[in-house]
């Protein structure tokens, strides 16, 4: 059951109990008080009639009248003062067992059975019968009086019919107007229920409408509302973010297979000629260094992927207050090495700097940038540091200035034939961007073609890197 039929049924409940109880003790009082009012005049008027009777028959009585004459003249006086009432009520006049006058046509003293006053039904007749003496020539009469109530208990009947009808209205227009109010009410929450299903079926820009009255009553379901409209926010926000990671993390593996179709076809033609063809040692030799040479370039392009893909999806970094100088002292373990056997000029400039950084990470991107300075065919390469700045310079043939903007995307070289000779996937300044990212850095190239290239991570600003045009 809805809750919009559960609330109507649970008003209606309530308010048919509330009348009932209301309306029934109020009838109760009502139909009592017009009954008891009713006997009271009846009683009224019977201690009337007896003091009337009494003082007329006292006055036209005689002791020295025969009893048979006494009692003609008080059942003329009786009758004088009972055919001339106005309430209807009829009356009987008794002295001992003999009945003197009656003009009900029923017993009085049977129907009281020793009561003094009682009200009964007879022949569908709803009557009330009540008694009393008085003392006439020191004889005992008595005298009742018999009304008809039919008329007062058939008004109270059809009082009550009335209570029950008004009562049927009124729940009937009272559950319309409960039934409209709580539709209207609840409507919000159809509208949720519609963007819960909307939802399931991948429709993730759904929002419940709140303006006008629902914004202004602040009530429950309003906030329920503005509940699952934040709700929606973040999970379209959430499906968003793994749409893009799985866009982008497609498009990586995309490249990377196309990068590792050109160096894998090679290999494998290299060993079926070793397997195939008759080689001279010297052919054999250069075979196998060649083969040597792309596993070595493939063992470096998945490396770099699975850093890349590893930092893409959020993992910590470590960071610590380190030096410059220890920075450069650990990328110069590797550096020193390919520097001379490359003839290049390779300086490390620092004064004292110390950075929050992850010391793996920052030393894996200056080798980096100087092996990228070292492809451009420099023979001077500097690692320097300046107040929160990391640069990497070098004087090499430099970046047309159209592609400085592309040069962070993974895979992307200006120049393919030299990079994929010098064993270079395009993932280098990619990875840099990357892990300036995590650092709150920005990554800052200027180059100018011709005339080299530097590279600089500007710690301590968003965590957008920054691409400048040339010098």
């Amino acid at each position: 059951m809805k809750i919009r039929d559960r609330l109507t049924l649970l008003f209606v409940l309530c308010s048919t109990l509330s009348l009932l109880l209301c309306g029934t003790l109020l009838l109760r009082s009502s139909i009592k008080n017009t009954v008891q009012s009713s006997e009271n005049n009846a009683l009224s008027e019977l201690n009337m009639l007896k003091t009337s009777f009494s003082s007329a028959a006292l006055k036209n009585m005689d002791d020295e009248l025969s009893d048979a004459v006494q009692r003609s003249l008080m059942v003329y006086v009786f009758r004088s003062y009972a055919e001339n009432t106005f309430s209807g009520s009829q009356y009987v006049l008794k002295h001992g067992d003999e009945t003197l006058y009656n003009n009900t046509g029923f017993a009085p003293d049977t129907i009281l059975a020793g009561q003094e006053q009682t009200t009964v039904t007879v022949q569908g007749q709803k009557l009330f019968v009540a008694g009393t003496e008085t003392d006439l020539l020191h004889e005992q009469y008595r005298i009742y009086l018999i009304r008809d109530m039919t008329a007062v208990y058939d008004s109270s009947a059809k009082l009550c019919l009335q209570f029950a009808i008004i009562c049927v209205l009124s729940v009937l227009i009272n559950a319309a107007l409960i039934l409209f109010a709580t539709s209207r009410t609840l409507l919000p929450l159809k509208k949720l229920e519609e963007g819960a299903e909307a939802m399931t079926k991948g429709n993730y820009d759904v929002r419940i409408p709140i303006s006008g009255r629902t914004a202004r009553r602040k009530d429950e379901i309003a906030t329920v509302s503005e509940s699952f409209n934040r709700m929606a926010d973040a999970v379209e926000q959430h499906i968003d973010e793994v749409t893009a990671v799985a866009e982008e993390r497609k498009m990586l593996i995309g490249a990377l297979t196309h990068e590792m179709k050109t160096p894998m076809t090679a290999i494998i033609g290299y060993t079926e000629s070793l397997d195939r063809a008759k080689l001279s040692e010297e052919q054999k030799q250069e075979a196998v260094f060649f083969i040597h040479r792309e596993a070595c370039r493939l063992e470096r392009l998945t490396q770099k992927m699975m850093q890349l893909i590893t930092l893409t999806d959020g993992e910590e970094i470590e960071v610590r207050d380190i030096s410059a100088r220890e920075l450069f002292d650990a990328a110069a373990i590797t550096l020193q090495e390919i520097a001379e056997r490359n003839w290049v000029d390779l300086q490390f400039i620092e004064n004292g700097e110390r950075f929050s950084a992850d010391a793996d990470l920052i030393v894996g991107v200056l080798i980096n940038l100087a092996d990228n300075a070292l492809s451009a065919g420099a023979k001077h390469v500097t690692v320097s540091a300046k107040d929160r700045v990391l640069s990497v310079s070098d004087d090499g043939c430099g970046m047309p200035k159209e592609i400085i903007d592309k040069v962070t995307q993974p895979f992307f070289r200006a120049d393919k034939a030299r990079s994929r000779k010098g064993g270079h996937a395009g993932l280098g300044l990619a990875l840099a961007a990357r892990i300036a990212e995590l650092h709150n850095a920005n990554l800052v190239i200027e180059s100018e073609e011709g005339k080299g290239t530097t590279v600089s991570i500007v710690f301590g600003q968003s965590s957008a890197y920054n691409l400048l045009t040339p010098r």
